[in-house]
Formats: C-alpha cells, structure tokens, sequence
C-alpha cells in the first residue's frame, strides 16, 4: 500500500489564509487549522486537487502530505443539508407592534405600524395558545422518537415592545406552562424586550422566563438619544433598573447594542460600563446598524466595517479581561451550519396578525418581502394554523449550499451566506453577492482563527518547557 492510499482521493474544502505571520491551512468542516510556510501550502494544494501528484513529489513534499494528511486535511467532507419537513418545537410570538419607545434606527418602525400605515393591532389568545399546543405536541413526538428533544421553547418577541401585551404575555405563559403539566414536557420561556419594564412585569419576568435578551446601548447618552421614550425623554434610567433587577435575582440575560457611525468608537467603553454595572451578564452582542426602517429617516448609518472590527476587537480585549463574552452574529468560528438562522429549516414565527414569517424582520404584509418569507397563517375559523407547503420548500434552499457567491470563502459553514432577510432583498438566492457585513464576518472569523492558533502555540510551548523541567 503506498503513503497515498492512506488518504482519500477526493479534494477536500480547504482554503488558504494569510496574515502578518504568513499562510494558513483552514480545513472549516474538520475544525482544522495549522499554520505552514508557502511550500508547504503549494504542496498541500496540489495534492488536494489532484492525489496522483504524490508519486512525483519530492521527499519533503510526500512527508508534509503525510503529516497534513494524519491530522486530516485531507480527508473528504460535506455538511449535510438541514432535513426537509416542519415539525418545530419553538415558536416565537409577537404579542403586538405597539411600543413605549420610538427608537432612532427600529427596522420595523416600532409604535408606528411598520411605516406602512398598517394599525396597531395584538395578537388574539387563541392564536398564541394554539401556536403553543403545536410546538408542544411536535416535542412529545420528537421526544418519544428519540430524536434528544428534551422541551419546548416560547419566546417572546415582537415588532413592537412585546411587555405593551402585557396581560396578553401573562396569559400566553400560564398557558404553556398548563400545557407542560399536562403533557409532561418542560417548556422554557425566553423574551425579548427594550427594558422598560414596571415593577409587576419585572416580578413577573423574574419568576417565569428562563432568560432574557434586553435591547440597550451601552452608554446612558447613547440610550437615551437613540432609544427614546415615545413622548421624547430618555430611557436610560428604565432599562438600568430593569438590568440591575434581573442581575440581582439571577435571571440569564443578555444585552444587544445596535451601533452607529456615532458610537462605533465607544464600543471598548460600552464593554466596560456593561460589565462594571451589571454583574451575571451573560453576553454582549455587538450588530451594526443595517439602513433600513426608521434609519432610513433619521441620522444614524452603518460604520465603516474596517473601523467596526478594529473597535470590536479593542473592546473583545476589555470584555475577555472582565469576564464578558462577546459575539458578533456573523463571527462564529465554533459553529458549522448551513443557515444562518432557522429561516430555511423551521423558524416559526406568529405576527400580531396571525401570521406565520420565517424571519423576525420581514413581520408585515405591506413588506415586499412578506412574499417570500410569510408561509402561513393561523385559521380561526379551523382553529388552528395553515401552511403552505410550496413556500416552506421554497424557504427550505435559502441556504449556504445554493449560494454560489460563497463557494470560495472560508466562512461559508459558519455564517453560512449571512442573513437572508438583509442579503437577499429583492433576489434569488443565486444572485446573492454579499454585503459589507461579509468584510466584518471574515476579518473576525480570521481572528478567532489567530486566537486558537496562539492558544495551542502557547501551549505547545508550556508542554515542551514542562518536559524540559520534568528531564
């Protein structure tokens, strides 16, 4: 048997990085990265494409192959496609479009009925309740098939400040949780929301939701001029108390900051008053400002990406010094798939209106793009929801696979062709050509890349002076 037949004869996905320090070999798929000088590279990348060029390597040619090859680069992979089928055990509802804030840069123009002159409406109970037996029941089956199902998920969101239903919330809740009793499955209750809570919402959030997202700017002048209340005053004081309250009684949250041109400088400052002020937060999540909805009309707009992901490192080197995780929904070099979101593979979320949309930013029918993300709607008359079947197969391909822009980029199975609803506005799935988000995602997925490289070169380095010490 010869070196090659060790390895198999099909080129795997690899691709070639390079930094200050010179190239790197990133198998995505396999999880493996490795730094290498530039033959190695060119070695490595011939017999990638064509195994038979192993026999007339030299011998130092055949021993880099054999030790990329005893790792794994070579070995042949693919990223199975999601399954087909809808059978959601998570279903995410948007009590109403009503909101107590009127913030500068809302994508679904919040309190104001999507800009499309659309009312302020909310959702009927029975519409949420029987949003609630779907999922349930999907994970009773799930379950007991053993498919590792454990629970099901309501979360609550909305295209407005969900906690305006407040009641509605309430009812929603109670209800899972009579369905869980009943059906002997746990349900888990997650929300979104802006932060300004009264103090009975706060009770209540603390003793039924597992965890939290809150919607906050970091800064109190940046919250307050860009998050306003509806008549105009600041909302700072509010969200700080809801934050402390949610610190002090345990509950998991997490703070999203959408930033501005204005406030891309102060993101290692927003990392330092977030962690400083509210201890047990469990994640920072930074996201540029995307041009669309009330930002469209106002004076905010994105920030340079180049100028992003150097204000976002500096403040990753605060947040890891003070114990926060930081995360940038584009850069995730630990996941592998092959969607960005579950808008291809069963994302099943309920409008105020009753309908069903594969996407939280795509949440009314005046928008364009409701054609394609809207599948569905609950039927009161029947009772329960009805599907449309040629859609969810439709929304089933908005995935990294079909998308041929992203063929030769190292981040395809990690943010796998971005958000759908951003990129892919007014499109085909084939013509997708990226955005100024793909500059962001690729500098920080490189740099989670460097950081692990460091990190087993640091304790590569540990390892050899401990043997050195030990002999």
């Amino acid at each position: 048997m010869s070196d090659r037949d060790h390895y198999e004869a099909m080129p795997p996905e690899l691709f070639v990085l390079r930094d200050d320090e010179g190239p790197i070999l990133y198998a995505p798929l396999g999880r493996l990265m490795a730094r290498a000088n530039e033959p190695a590279v060119e070695v490595a990348l011939d017999y990638a494409r064509d195994p038979e060029s192993y026999a007339g390597m030299s011998e130092e040619g055949q021993a880099v192959v054999r030790a990329l090859g005893e790792r794994g680069f070579f070995r042949h992979r693919a990223y199975p496609r999601h399954e087909r089928g809808f059978r959601p055990t998570q279903t995410t509802l948007f009590p109403t479009n009503n909101c107590n804030l009127r913030c500068s840069y809302c994508y679904a123009f919040g309190g104001e009925g999507g800009g499309n002159g659309e009312p302020i409406t909310r959702m009927d109970l029975r519409c949420a309740q029987c949003a609630v037996d779907l999922v349930a029941q999907n994970a009773v089956e799930r379950r007991d098939s053993g498919d590792g199902t454990h629970n099901f998920l309501v979360s609550i969101h909305g295209n407005g400040e969900p906690f305006c239903a407040y009641d509605l919330i309430r009812e929603i809740v109670w209800y899972g949780q009579d369905v869980s009793e009943r059906l002997g499955i746990p349900a888990v209750f997650n929300a979104a929301t802006n932060g300004v809570l009264n103090e009975e919402q706060l009770d209540f959030v603390v003793a039924n939701f597992h965890s939290v997202n809150v919607s906050f700017d970091g800064l109190p002048e940046f919250q307050d001029t860009n998050r306003p209340m509806a008549g105009g005053r600041g909302s700072f004081a509010q969200v700080d108390h809801t934050m402390r309250r949610l610190a002090e009684a345990g509950v998991g949250f997490g703070v999203r900051t959408t930033v501005t041109d204005a406030m891309v400088d102060a993101m290692p400052d927003i990392v330092a008053f977030v962690a400083n002020n509210y201890p047990g937060i469990e994640q920072l999540h930074f996201e540029p400002v995307w041009e669309c909805g009330r930002c469209k009309t106002s004076s905010n707009v994105m920030p340079k990406s180049d100028v992003f992901v150097r204000r976002y490192l500096e403040a990753l080197e605060v947040a890891q010094g003070l114990g926060v995780r930081l995360v940038f929904s584009g850069a995730r070099q630990d996941v592998l798939v092959d969607t960005f979101c579950k808008v291809s593979s069963g994302s099943f979320t309920v409008t105020p209106t009753g309908d069903v949309t594969a996407c939280y930013e795509v949440s009314y029918a005046s928008d364009p793009r409701s054609e394609r993300f809207f599948f569905g709607r609950f039927d009161a008359e029947q009772d329960r929801f009805v599907f449309d079947q040629a859609k969810l197969d439709a929304l089933s391909e908005l995935c990294v696979h079909n998308i041929r822009f992203c063929d030769d980029c190292f981040c395809r199975w990690h943010c796998a062709g971005d958000c759908a609803a951003k990129v892919l506005d007014g499109i085909g799935v084939q013509e997708h050509h990226g955005s100024v988000r793909c500059e962001i995602s690729r500098a920080l997925t490189l740099n989670q890349i460097q950081r692990k490289l460091d990190y087993k070169a640091d304790e590569k380095e540990l390892a050899q002076e401990g043997s050195t010490e030990d002999a």
